[in-house]
């Protein structure tokens, strides 16, 4: 694809969804640059991927603009995500300094991960790794939503637009609130997302990349707040989704929810079921940790051994 085809193809899209150039261009880059980018000038990559990944298109699709130096970025990216994960923090944190070596004050768009993964990696310190608190966290997640959303601590929500790496801010912001017992402050940030990527990545293939995780965290804290016919209904979206568009990471999780919520209600028999397709999933996916929780949760409170 050309550029003066990219530049077509996000004019189409943008024009496709109501949205104006400054609208899209919001934090990313002046209107006037979206203006020749949309008329044919070449782009610089990196904002030529985050126009692409606000319109809902990820990243992986356009890697063939990437220079070798952004590609290996976007590699360490995916490492340290893995490791956090994992909770392998020290491996995570030596990445992130690695990758703080190599990044400018005004790259927005590198720091803003950069923020996202310090909150969840933490900090060392005597050789000990700890944790920030949870407003601590929360804080730093807001100044990495900043970096691209200005003005997203007083305006209304609803008037912004999203990323995928955005998207994945919020998503940590409402575990903010979860881990503090507002539940109900993190579902009402959950529908909200769930709702945006229903109504602005249109495409299937691109909104299944971010939606099983959302539904997962969703779905969990629905039930934890015995809201279980909805909590089914979205963690079914979240299965439904991976095993349509073969997105299987967090596929387990979903299961586990959804067992979890027809224990609640009675379903013994669908809960087993579930719960044991579930531990099946995690053991496919080599997620040993998760696949032994499983097992305790099964023995535990259905008495059943996997």
């Amino acid at each position: 694809m050309g550029n003066y085809g990219v530049g077509f193809f996000i004019r189409r899209k943008r024009e496709g969804e109501g949205w104006t150039q400054e609208e899209l261009s919001n934090g990313i880059c002046d209107r006037s640059t979206l203006s020749r980018i949309e008329k044919g000038q070449v782009p610089d990559e990196v904002i030529l991927l985050k126009l692409l990944e606000r319109l809902g298109v990820p990243s992986e699709r356009f890697q063939v603009f990437m220079s070798q130096e952004n590609f290996e970025i976007a590699q360490m990216k995916k490492e340290i995500v893995a490791d956090n994960c994992d909770k392998r923090f020290s491996r995570a944190l030596e990445k992130i300094r690695k990758l703080e070596e190599n990044t400018s004050e005004d790259d927005r768009f590198t720091n803003q991960f950069l923020l996202r993964a310090r909150a969840a990696a933490g900090y060392e310190e005597n050789g000990e790794h700890r944790a920030y608190d949870i407003p601590t966290q929360r804080e730093m997640l807001i100044q990495s939503l900043e970096l691209t959303e200005p003005g997203i601590r007083t305006k209304d929500i609803n008037s912004f637009l999203f990323g995928e790496e955005e998207i994945k801010i919020l998503n940590q912001i409402a575990i903010t609130y979860a881990e503090e017992e507002n539940r109900p402050k993190a579902i009402a940030m959950y529908r909200f997302v769930m709702n945006y990527l229903q109504n602005h990545f249109v495409d299937g293939e691109i909104r299944a990349v971010a939606l099983p995780l959302i539904a997962y965290n969703y779905s969990k804290y629905l039930g934890m707040e015995h809201r279980y016919e909805e909590a089914i209904e979205v963690a079914e979206q979240g299965r439904r989704c991976c095993i349509r568009y073969n997105k299987c990471r967090m596929l387990g999780g979903l299961l586990l929810n959804l067992g979890c919520c027809y224990h609640d209600i009675g379903q013994e028999e669908k809960s087993r079921d579930l719960i044991a397709r579930s531990y099946n999933s995690y053991q496919e996916m080599e997620n040993g940790s998760a696949a032994q929780k499983v097992k305790e949760y099964a023995r535990e409170t259905l008495g059943m051994e996997l």
